[in-house]
């Protein structure tokens, strides 16, 4: 049983928009007696220099599991070589991306408020890789080059609280204030 929240308010806070460039999506098919040696493997010595940004998976089928892992660009070559033992037919699905982050008191509400972000995304004609929602954050995978855009929609959709400490904008982990 799930225990669903609802949240409203006229115009929906948020405490900031956060956006993160410049990063690569790995797609990685594996079967579920994989999953332990694939973990094992992400935590080689030669990892550090690639930042785990996100990860999620869903089942695909009996026994298969599709992990998508973003990480910097930068660690590119380290975590290719870390997942080719897990590779059947060549190396895994890649794409370059962005993430938009962003926090909230109204989280519990997940789906009321990815309907939200969706809409406000849709009048910017914005592609959504992939969502994943976590506690209080919700995680917005986008193509690279439009994470400006979504986070310029999200900014009007959105009642973000300004702040006297805040400065001007700021990318890879930093609070974009609009």
């Amino acid at each position: 049983m799930e225990t669903i929240a609802i949240y409203w308010e006229a115009k929906i806070r948020t405490y900031g928009l956060n956006l993160l460039e410049g990063l690569t999506l790995y797609r990685l098919a594996l079967n579920v007696g994989q999953v332990g040696q694939w973990a094992h493997a992400c935590q080689e010595p030669c990892i550090p220099e690639a930042a785990f940004r996100l990860v999620w998976y869903q089942i695909d089928g009996p026994g298969r599991a599709v992990f998508r892992l973003v990480c910097d660009d930068p660690g590119r070559q380290a975590v290719e070589t870390v997942m080719a033992p897990f590779f059947k037919a060549g190396p895994c699905a890649q794409l370059p991306v962005d993430i938009i982050f962003f926090q909230g008191p109204h989280y519990g509400d997940r789906y009321g408020i990815m309907d939200f972000t969706y809409q406000a995304l849709a009048q910017g004609q914005i592609s959504l890789v992939g969502a994943v929602c976590s506690v209080a954050t919700i995680y917005l995978v986008v193509p690279a080059g439009q994470g400006r855009a979504a986070v310029q929609l999200l900014a009007q959709a959105f009642d973000i609280p300004k702040s006297a400490d805040r400065k001007g904008p700021e990318t890879n982990g930093g609070h974009i204030d609009e």
